[in-house]
This record gives structure tokens, sequence and C-alpha cells, in this order.
């Protein structure tokens, strides 16, 4: 028997559908490439005139020469930058306070300062424009969205957006996990009567002092307490505090409550009494770990990654567990 095998005219209609689909997309996609390159030459050419690009179509210009530690590519570094939108300079980023309220766009939720960064996870022009800096050293990058963030929509930054930065490099810290512990061991080398506490759990070591001794009950596991207090980074800058008598209440040792506060104050605390005065300094594993965290608004951070953290505290109150449902317990 002869088979005869049938096309299905349907199909071939969609394939047919989707392959003029691609193919406007395709050209759409090439027509907003070319009227980006229009205009940032335009821009390069009335701001720059002098300028060559590198192989890869980035501007590289040194405002300042630096003499230090060139970055690799997935090194940590330390920088102040803004980075712009073009033609129009429009500022998209910044950590540098000054600018942002300049530029009406202040959040005071915001740890402004210098911007802790792992090259490489930004985008092509600003990675390649870094490893050419040396530490010390000042330079403005700008290139397309071919080596920014593309066709898409990348939070404050539209589609086919070429960029700007202006960037310090402040310095580079190069491995973080490093860099962060021996910066909190000479960190707390600097405090007489320090002590250290071991945590099992994240094998990672914090510490605590108390300035301020009382005979007041002892902070345990599962009491309540309230704590006044000051959070701070290694170099001063102040991330929040508790203000007049808005004291921050929990239960010590429950890590699943809703509200409960970072580890390295349950671990901490307990080595306070009520009324005593101290500081508790906290490694990034006990306290927002890799990533930190970010604004209510999710644009700009309120804590870097990889964090060490300062805590100026008071224990206000201290109130035991209530202990008057254990069926232990004589009538």
């Amino acid at each position: 028997m002869k088979i005869v095998n049938r096309i299905n005219p349907f199909l071939v209609l969609i394939a047919g559908l989707v392959i003029m689909t691609s193919c406007k997309e395709d050209t759409e996609d090439q027509d907003k490439l070319e009227q980006e390159q229009r205009f940032f030459d335009i821009y390069m050419g009335a701001n720059y005139p002098d300028a060559v690009p590198q192989a890869s179509g980035l501007y590289y210009l040194e405002n300042k020469e630096g003499t230090g530690t060139i970055p690799y590519d997935s090194a940590w570094v330390l920088v102040n930058h803004v980075g712009y939108t073009i033609p129009g300079d429009d500022v998209y980023e910044t950590y540098i306070e000054r600018v942002a309220i300049d530029n009406r766009m202040h959040d005071t939720s915001a740890m402004y300062g210098p911007y802790k960064i792992k090259n490489g996870i930004l985008n092509e022009g600003f990675t390649e424009g870094l490893m050419m800096m040396h530490e010390g050293g000042e330079a403005t990058f700008l290139f397309t969205s071919e080596l920014g963030f593309g066709s898409k929509n990348a939070g404050s930054v539209g589609a086919y957006r070429s960029l700007k930065y202006e960037v310090v490099l402040l310095e580079v810290l190069g491995e973080i996990e490093e860099y962060e512990a021996a910066k909190i061991v000479a960190y707390t080398d600097t405090i007489a009567g320090v002590e250290t506490i071991y945590d099992t759990i994240n094998e990672v070591t914090m510490y605590y002092v108390v300035d301020e001794l009382t005979e007041g009950p002892p902070v345990g596991i599962d009491s309540t307490i309230q704590v006044a207090y000051k959070g701070y980074l290694t170099d001063g800058r102040v991330f929040e505090q508790s203000w007049g008598d808005n004291y921050f209440k929990f239960v010590v040792g429950d890590y699943d409550a809703k509200g409960t506060p970072i580890d390295g104050w349950h671990l901490g605390l307990e080595r306070f009494k009520q009324g005593e005065k101290g500081r508790l300094i906290i490694p990034y594993p006990l306290a927002y770990g890799e990533y930190g965290s970010f604004t209510p608004s999710g644009k700009l951070r309120s804590i870097p990654p990889y964090e060490t953290l300062v805590f100026d505290v008071e224990v206000i109150s201290v109130e035991p567990e209530d202990d008057e449902d254990d069926p232990g317990q004589e009538e």
C-alpha cells in the first residue's frame, strides 16, 4: 500500500508566521541599535571629539592616573561612582549622597558612601573599564547598550540605552571572604576587653564587649528583652538606630519569629545583663550575608554585601521565660 504524507496547511501557516515574526523582531532590534548608535556618535562628537574607542567599543577616558593594583575581572572593589544614561546625561544610580540630593533621587534608607561591588556582575562595559584602572585612579567609561544592558529594561535603565560612568577606584579588595576576615580581626584588635563567641552552626566567630557592668538579671534563652541600639559599619557609617523610647523588643533564641533580629544579636546579647551597655561586632554570616539588604524600593543597598556590622547596645529590660504553664512546676 502506498503511503501518502499529507502536509497540514495549518502547521505550515503557523511556521510561516513564526518566521515572519522573528524576522520582524530582528529588523526592529537592528533599527533600534542603529538609532542608538547615531545618537551615541552625535553625543561623543559633541562632548568628547578626540576620544578613541577600544576594540570592544568602550570609550575609556582616564581623568587621574592611579598607582595601585589593577582589579581582575572578578575582584571585589570599593568605588565611588555615578551612572548616567546618555545622550541626556540623566543620573540613574549613585551612592554619592550629594549627587543623589542634587538629582532629587535621595533615599533615606540607602547606605551612601563607598560602594562595594564584585567586578563582572554589572555589565561588560563597566567590567572592562575597571580592568583598565589602577587603584587610586579616576576615569570615565562610555558605551552603547551592546556593552550595557542590551534590549532589556534594567531597573532605571531602559532598553537600548547608552551609558556613562564616572568612577573613582578607591580600593581593590580582592577575594572578599579573606578581606572581610582580615578586616574584622584588625578592627577588634583595637578594642580593649573584647571577647569572642564561636557559632558552631555557621562555623564563624563574632565578638562582643561589655563596657558598663551591672548586677541586673541576665539575658537568657527564651527571655524577652528590650534593647536600645545604634548600628554602623566598621568605617563609622550609621545605618540604623533606636530613637527615644522606641526600643527593639524580641525573644532571645527564637530565630524563626517574625521581625526577629539577625543571628548575631541572639548570640551576643546572651552575654549581657539588664542595664548593661556594650558592643556587638558581627561578621556577615551572622548578619545580612553575602547579598546584604536593599532599600524598600529595591533600587539601592541599605547594607552592603559581605559586611561586618557593629552595634552599640544597651539592654533596657529582661523578662524571663513565662513558665506558669510548665507541667513540671509545683502547685
